[in-house]
């Protein structure tokens, strides 16, 4: 074997490759760690078409930045941007290198829609983050809508909350709380005191079999509020006292009560 000159040349032009292979990625190695692609910028501002209310790029700068290891070559940047998505009001983070020892972080907030549960807010799109309350306020810097639902059910009462706003349009009333029960049953507090009782949605999987009383299929949610909507006028000239709520979990009317009365049946 050690006479044939032919193995021989191939054994020595393998070991060959491997030191240069070794070489090169030993030069390679010092190169990318050379101090000059050290991190020592990043650069935190608003997404495009977007602004920071209630981020501070000055104090994700000093704070969050701090996390950030490696440099700029083996700097993980899908762990950056979950570093900079755990800071309360960041909805979303896009982060990109920038030679030769920069990273670029544009952010984008939540938009508050409404409060949820106790230490949470639902944003605009239906997912609830946890934040600061008191830093929630609407566009017009006026308190938000309360909101509660079970787990996982935030597109949902967004949903609802919006209809509603359409439904009861033509009253100039709004909701300022909305509830989704854990049995799947809707109870909204309008902006002047009435509270609004409307069950179960019907043809819905939740009001298949339900021992309570719910709405009969064919009578949807809009249908039932659109008939108290447009009553509403003439009960608030004939009734003695303001309404105090409306259970709308009827199939051909509606009850309401009164201030300081019993409930009484509208058809």
């Amino acid at each position: 074997m050690w006479n044939n000159a032919r193995f021989l040349n191939f054994i020595a032009n393998g070991l060959i490759v491997v030191a240069l292979s070794a070489f090169a990625i030993g030069m390679l190695y010092w190169l990318a760690h050379l101090p000059v692609f050290n991190l020592n910028r990043v650069v935190v501002e608003p997404a495009s078409g977007a602004s920071l209310q209630r981020v501070s790029a000055a104090s994700l700068r000093g704070n969050v930045a701090q996390q950030v290891g490696g440099n700029f070559f083996t700097t993980d940047l899908d762990a950056v941007r979950q570093v900079f998505e755990s800071v309360p009001w960041v909805s979303r983070a896009m982060v990109r290198r920038e030679w030769p020892n920069a990273l670029r972080v544009q952010l984008q907030e939540h938009q508050p829609l409404g409060l949820w549960t106790d230490t949470q807010v639902l944003n605009t799109r239906g997912r609830p983050f946890t934040a600061n309350q008191a830093e929630a306020e609407g566009p017009d810097g006026g308190p938000l809508p309360i909101f509660a639902g079970p787990e996982g059910s935030g597109p949902l009462v967004r949903r609802r909350y919006f209809e509603l706003m359409e439904w009861l349009r033509p009253t100039g009333l709004y909701p300022v709380r909305l509830t989704l029960s854990a049995r799947h049953a809707w109870e909204a507090e309008l902006n002047n005191g009435i509270v609004l009782y409307l069950g179960r949605d019907p043809g819905s999987d939740f009001t298949q079999g339900d021992p309570d009383r719910a709405v009969p299929a064919g009578v949807p949610a809009a249908l039932r509020v659109q008939r108290f909507v447009r009553s509403l006028p003439s009960l608030q000239e004939s009734l003695p006292q303001p309404i105090q709520s409306v259970d709308l979990r009827y199939p051909d009317g509606y009850a309401l009560k009164l201030n300081g009365d019993a409930p009484t049946t509208k058809e």
